[in-house]
């Protein structure tokens, strides 16, 4: 059972600021409609799916609000699978210090905040084990493979990120607790929200019904 804890205010806060940032009304300038008609040429902008949050939470700098920090477009607009690492760690490993703090106590060692901070400045995708288990009634898969990798540890499911798993529970208990920590232990933190007002179907193309 979870514990109590509420970061809620906090997400709800940092969400706030992204969220509905695009009109209902056509209002796209010429200029915006090229720069997305060539995003297959690299240009444009598009938010990098792999890690969840990786740039919202994760690469913002402390001193700069978004969606103005220019960390983020610069960011997104790379190739996920061959990043410019030396453009970013530096902002990951502040961020991952300040995240880490949150609980008062320090849960990534030196050598797991490197190898994370160098991952993440470098490449932003999943590991996905074929020859492994994947539950889709009960997902416990996100980041799964990526933090048995921190602590040392085989991994026991496919990795990757399912529909319906709480993948921002997992985001927070991985930020602030550590690699070793899950988001469904006894002391484990969340965020107030335990899914989706309907869950997806298991079979493709995996839709929810609409409300």
């Amino acid at each position: 059972m979870k514990s109590t804890k509420i970061l809620a205010v906090g997400f709800i806060s940092l969400f706030a600021v992204y969220g509905c940032s695009v009109s209902d009304t056509e209002d796209t300038s010429p200029d915006q409609a090229e720069s997305e008609d060539q995003l297959i040429l690299g240009k444009g902008s598009v938010d990098h799916a792999g890690i969840v949050e990786s740039t919202t939470m994760m690469l913002t700098s402390p001193i700069a609000l978004p969606p103005l920090d220019p960390n983020l477009d610069a960011y997104n607009q790379q190739d996920p699978f061959k990043i410019g690492g030396g453009n970013f760690r530096a902002v990951f490993a502040t961020n991952l210090a300040k995240f880490d703090g949150i609980d008062g106590k320090t849960d990534w060692t030196a050598d797991q905040a490197g190898k994370w901070t160098a991952r993440m400045a470098a490449g932003n995708y999943q590991v996905i084990d074929t020859s492994k288990p994947c539950n889709f009634n009960a997902p416990r898969t996100y980041l799964e493979i990526e933090r048995s990798t921190l602590v040392g540890q085989p991994h026991t499911t496919c990795g990757g990120r399912m529909p319906n798993e709480d993948a921002l529970d997992v985001t927070a208990n991985f930020l602030v607790r550590g690699p070793a920590a899950s988001a469904t232990d006894a002391t484990a933190i969340h965020d107030g929200v335990e899914q989706a007002t309907k869950k997806s179907e298991a079979a493709f193309p995996y839709l929810a019904e609409m409300n």
